[in-house]
């Protein structure tokens, strides 16, 4: 397979294994503050849906993954690396641990145990930042880039995560409702997008620093295309907020177009951030990496 297909594949699939992720937590999240007490039909299935696209995707990545760091020829090759992989390296440790918490955080919200399973999942979502650059650098710029990571990826989660369990509670809940929900709501993404940005500013000054690097690498140019898709989630976001939130109920039917776009780019901003952590940062050459 030509190696730009490769990499695409590799960034489509941690991008799909993310969205998964993002998606339990963000249901378990809304059902732990913001409905608990609205029954919302559809809020169970819609986290096992979001568990097994976090696992089956989860399975493929490691399977891909396996294959490069091993470099297998064949296919018992591939085989007999798999417990390598799975216990010798950091990937492998937290790829397994991560999905088995949020195994674990599914069981317990269908046991009614939802600030639990919240915390659950919310410690697998956190555990993504340990394998960005900043989990992978020592030394202090390594904490200060893990540090921000933790807060993007977490951010990122309570935002694009908890937008599909928004999208079922705005088409199902009664009219009477939507309305006190959406405003409810606009807080928590206007504080997730402050933070993304911030955390973004940084990550860009460390990590690229030169404009010019946006277009003249492979790591620019995934960059750019992850604030491109940002820039219009934040415009969709803004609409939303202040133009079909105030108007609802009469405007229910827009907003649930619009939140299903904004699920799309964020599945594309998921997607470009897998590809970026393919890449090697224009600003990293000579710093010390990890293991």
């Amino acid at each position: 397979m030509d190696g730009g297909v490769w990499l695409a594949l590799r960034a489509a699939i941690r991008g799909v294994q993310m969205a998964g992720s993002f998606g339990l937590f963000g249901t378990l999240l809304l059902s732990a503050t913001l409905l608990r007490r609205h029954h919302v039909v559809g809020l169970r299935r819609l986290a096992w849906v979001c568990l097994a696209v976090a696992l089956g995707a989860g399975l493929v990545w490691f399977l891909l993954q396996a294959e490069e760091l091993s470099e297998a020829q064949t296919m018992p090759d591939l085989v007999a690396a798999l417990p390598i992989v799975a216990w010798d390296t950091r990937f492998g440790t937290m790829l397994l641990g991560r999905c088995a918490a949020l195994g674990v955080a599914a069981v317990c919200y269908q046991l009614g145990r939802v600030r639990l399973a919240a915390l659950l999942a919310g410690g697998a979502i956190v555990a993504e930042a340990w394998l960005t650059h900043g989990g992978s650098m020592e030394g202090r710029l390594g904490t200060v880039l893990l540090s921000t990571s933790v807060v993007h990826i977490l951010a990122g989660a309570c935002w694009l995560g908890t937008l599909p369990a928004l999208y079922l509670a705005i088409r199902r809940l009664p009219e009477p409702q939507i309305a006190a929900l959406a405003a409810s709501y606009s807080p928590l993404g206007m504080a997730c997008v402050v933070a993304l940005l911030l955390t973004g500013l940084i990550e860009y000054l460390v990590l690229i620093d030169q404009p010019g690097a946006l277009v003249s690498t492979a790591y620019g140019l995934a960059a750019l295309a992850k604030i491109i898709s940002f820039a219009f989630l934040i415009a969709l976001a803004a609409m939303n907020r202040n133009w079909l939130t105030p108007r609802l109920p009469a405007t229910r039917r827009h907003l649930l177009r619009s939140i299903g776009a904004e699920m799309l780019l964020g599945l594309l901003v998921l997607v470009a951030a897998g590809l970026i952590l393919q890449f090697t940062p224009p600003a990293m050459a000579g710093m010390q990496m990890g293991d």
